[in-house]
């Protein structure tokens, strides 16, 4: 029975992928299709047929249904999303169409750009423990993944592969209409790990011009296991977060809004390399702290389109200290501490030219960037460590996004972006970066003072047509260039040399009700991408990427069931040949099924993924995150019961099983030390007083 499903859903799935790419290839021009996501309510996740860009937003009842124990956890579930070194908050980080953290070393290489409550977060590289998903996921109400660079150009010059947007909890989620105080707690188990989660919530509203939300969670989680029951070494976390946020309403027109959110990770003799635990016998102490506080003004005078104005301003701190008392090198004896501060200022504008309508909006950024790797031991004590140079990076961006409803069914978009950028050399003296006791590496350092200055105009064109009967046709046209991080000012042809991409779209899309019965809904979105870089300098010894793609995502809703389907391919060269680009994600496909009951409030739901073999690349060996996978395919139960009257109103119980066959798999891009999380047995009680 087990082996006839999983032969099942991997047919169904390889129909998919190896019928509709050939409708890509066959086109010989750089456009291709796009895929987006919508939101239907009647389902666990809609698809957002109604954009021109390929994005999906998780939402609040998804989050909490997923029960998830980390970021990444919300996120490998949406297509050509994938995961660096599985979801462990600790050294991971997020891939998007092929493009992200390089696996197994650096945290960041600027083709991604996450970004939480508006403000973009993401630690500069740091060798083999850099981490972009290191935020508690209970903390957020909403997760929006763009995939590819289709409306990144407010937060990014360079973001590639996408952009990752969180909104975190707000008092509005817990109170009802002349509420003033809500409490909600929460207890969360789950098998795999001993894990626990405790999380407190306070809703407070005093008045109708002021309202408070105040959040306190404990996740800890011990090693797990992998299917056939070896245990997952070094990841086991514990993470204390807390989120403060405040509304003012100051007058009819205007709000101040005052939030600070902090997660920590504090770990003990663990080894040194977060990505692969056996790399190195080193063990260490790391200390992880991310924190984000944001004071923003809103104004919006009720008697005028032109004016819906913010001043946001923001600072991000990411630290991440390394020490040993048994190994004595410069890596694992180093306080790392990254900085922004920032000050971004928008406004959005409606008006009409003649019988064309505008949303225009339009913004300036201001934000210094400043980084130290101070090292702790050694004769260059107190100096920045030669594999993280520290400085300042000083930029101004300035921002244009106009949505032209040219009619009723054609909308253009067109966007504008320029960014302008100053690194700035900080402390750093001639080092020798010691690996190991045997191995080090000089490092010459660039004189403090020394500034290096690179600017970018980049842009994108998308557009939208609505055909009749609930279809529609879009597509990008896109240009990026990735500048420079501070850690480029190690290299003397990197610090002034940014990376150029163009990305091309096109897709189709179905937004229809009563398709098959007189009460469904259904939504479906095909997307095809191109994606050319050149000028590289993220990846060694790759000059020129060049990624072509496909993404659908269906959505069926009914009084019988609902069901999710999603399917991604990706493929990718280097160099102008036809060498592999090693970090292309597996082809996968994936369906939920599901089903409620008693007026919604009993939602149970079974959710099936096969990821297809991957042997597209370089590495022909066993070991390194880039080594080829086998197949594998894994199922998960979830039932949510959310009785909205009688004694347990306000009551949320959640059960579910992950990796429901025990499945002992290696998804592509995790190292083959760390096998992916055997069976997971998850429940969560929560109540809202």
């Amino acid at each position: 029975m087990k082996s006839t499903s999983h032969v099942a859903l991997a047919v169904a799935g390889l129909t998919v992928l190896n019928t509709l790419p050939t409708a890509v290839t066959a086109q010989e021009a750089d456009d291709v299709l796009t895929l987006d996501t919508i939101i239907l309510e009647e389902s666990r996740r809609g698809v957002q047929t109604g954009t021109a860009t390929s994005e999906t937003i998780v939402d609040q009842a998804e989050i909490e249904a997923r029960q998830a124990s980390s970021m990444g956890e919300l996120l490998d579930s949406i297509p050509n999303v994938s995961l660096i070194n599985g979801s462990t908050p600790q050294g991971s980080a997020v891939n998007i169409r092929g493009l992200g953290a390089q696996a197994g070393t650096y945290g960041t290489d600027g083709y991604v750009a996450v970004v939480i409550d508006g403000v973009a977060s993401g630690a500069e590289e740091i060798y083999r423990n850099g981490s972009l998903l290191s935020v508690e996921p209970d903390l957020f109400r909403e997760i929006k993944v763009q995939r590819g660079p289709g409306e990144s150009f407010r937060y990014n010059s360079g973001a590639m592969g996408g952009t990752v947007e969180a909104e975190t909890k707000d008092a509005s989620d817990f109170l009802s209409d002349g509420d003033t105080f809500a409490l909600r707690q929460k207890f969360s188990f789950e098998s795999n790990g001993d894990g626990m989660l405790s999380s407190t919530i306070l809703a407070f509203a005093p008045s109708e011009r002021f309202d408070v939300l105040a959040f306190y969670g404990h996740r800890k989680i011990e090693d797990g296991v992998d299917g056939s029951g070896t245990t997952r070494e070094a990841t086991g976390f514990e993470a204390p977060s807390a989120l403060l946020k405040m509304n003012f309403n100051l007058t009819e027109n205007s709000t101040l809004t005052l939030g600070h959110t902090y997660t920590e990770s504090p770990e003990t003799d663990v080894p040194y390399d977060a990505f692969d635990p056996l790399w190195s016998g080193n063990l260490v102490d790391r200390h992880m702290k991310d924190s984000t506080t944001y004071l923003a003004y809103k104004f919006a005078p009720v008697d005028s389109d032109l004016v819906n104005f913010e001043a946001r301003l923001f600072k991000k701190r990411e630290e991440m200290k390394i020490t040993s008392s048994t190994v004595s090198t410069n890596l694992t004896n180093t306080d790392h501490q990254t900085e922004t501060v920032g000050l971004r200022l928008e406004n959005v504008a409606q008006f009409n030219t003649g019988a064309v309508g505008h949303e225009l909006t339009t913004g300036v950024e201001f934000k210094e960037r400043s980084r130290s790797a101070i090292l702790l031991i050694g004769p260059d004590a107190g100096e920045n460590d030669g594999t993280a140079p520290g400085g300042t990076d000083e930029s101004i961006s300035v921002y244009v996004a106009d949505e032209i409803s040219v009619t009723d069914a054609f909308t253009l978009t067109p966007q504008l972006r320029f960014e302008k950028q100053t690194l700035t050399s900080i402390n750093n003296q001639d080092t020798l970066v010691c690996i190991t006791a045997t191995i080090c590496i000089p490092y010459t350092a660039i004189p403090d003072g020394t500034a290096y200055t690179t600017q970018s105009w980049t842009g994108a064109l998308a557009g939208r047509y609505e055909l009749s009967n609930g279809l529609a046709v879009f597509g990008t046209a896109a240009y990026n260039e990735n500048l420079p991080i501070l850690d480029d000012l190690r290299s003397s042809t990197n610090r002034e040399k940014t990376e150029k991409g163009t990305t091309f779209e096109a897709g189709v899309s179905f937004d229809g009700n009563d398709v098959l019965t007189g009460d469904d809904h259904l939504q479906a979105k095909l997307t095809a991408f191109k994606t050319h870089i050149w000028d590289g300098t993220a990846y060694s010894g790759i000059n020129q990427t060049d990624l072509e793609g496909i993404e659908l995502e269906l959505n069926y809703a009914s009084s019988l069931f609902y069901a999710d389907f999603a399917a991604a391919k990706t493929r990718g060269t280097i160099n102008g040949t036809s060498a592999f680009f090693n970090y292309t994600p597996a082809d996968t496909v994936q369906l939920t099924l599901g089903k409620r009951f008693m007026e919604d409030q009993l939602d149970i739901a079974i959710e099936a993924k096969h990821a297809f073999a991957h042997d597209r690349t370089s590495n022909t060996g066993t070991t390194g995150a880039t080594a080829a996978s086998d197949a594998w395919t894994t199922y998960a139960l979830s039932v949510g019961y959310t009785p909205d009257h009688g004694m347990f109103e306000g009551t949320e119980m959640r059960l579910s099983v992950e990796n429901l066959f025990d499945t002992t798999y290696r998804p592509y891009l995790t190292n083959p030390n760390r096998n992916a999380k055997g069976r997971n047995i998850k429940f969560s009680l929560a109540k809202t007083f």
